[in-house]
């Protein structure tokens, strides 16, 4: 029997067909590496996170609507008809009931979601390290997520990354524009003052 498509790293299928058929989809290199690499990040996090003391909590993922930013995905409850529960915009919901019970040092690989409109960077549902500490300073921070980065490359892809360029928020919008600049360009924007005519 001919397949809807060709299974092969470079497909003829579109994304619906592919989608429709994912599970002939998956058998392609490119998908089954993508997947291969997203366990090793896992898996090499925990073990960089665990090093530097920090625990792996759970947290639930059918909690009470809050008033926050995004909008909340509501679940039905038919135990309770006409109650809902809130998927969780962020981990961070418990953030401050776990460190004052102690746990000044804790980290999730977890799900988030928000129904909100789609944008380039934003999207209804997705994974995100998220990290708390107590007690610490700008430096703490700073150090252990540039670390966290470098281990990464190095276990995962075997590329050593040098030392990390830091630059404040203000050289940032002065020159960038923006406060994530893509240095890798050096395209800053030119400073210059226009007077007007009399």
């Amino acid at each position: 029997m001919t397949p809807p498509f060709t299974i092969e790293d470079q497909t003829d299928g579109g994304d619906d067909l592919r989608m429709k058929y994912r599970y002939l989809d998956l058998r392609r290199t490119p998908v089954m590496n993508s997947i291969l690499l997203r366990h090793k990040l896992a898996q090499e996090t925990r073990k960089y996170l665990d090093t530097q003391g920090f625990i792996e909590i759970e947290t639930p993922v059918l909690i009470k609507s809050t008033p926050e930013g995004a909008r909340d995905f509501l679940v039905p409850s038919r135990m309770n008809p006409g109650e809902f529960y809130a998927l969780p915009q962020s981990p961070q919901t418990f953030k401050q009931l776990l460190m004052v019970s102690g746990f000044d040092k804790y980290f999730q690989i977890v799900k988030c979601f928000r129904d909100e409109d789609l944008r380039a960077d934003r999207q209804p549902e997705f994974t995100q390290i998220d990290c708390e500490m107590s007690f610490i300073e700008r430096e703490d921070i700073l150090n252990t997520f540039e670390n966290l980065v470098k281990y990464l490359f190095q276990q995962v892809k075997g590329i050593q990354i040098p030392e990390m360029e830091r630059i404040s928020y203000a050289h940032a919008m002065q020159y960038y524009g923006n406060d994530k600049p893509d240095l890798r360009f050096e395209m800053k924007i030119d400073r210059y003052v226009v007077t007007r005519k009399k």
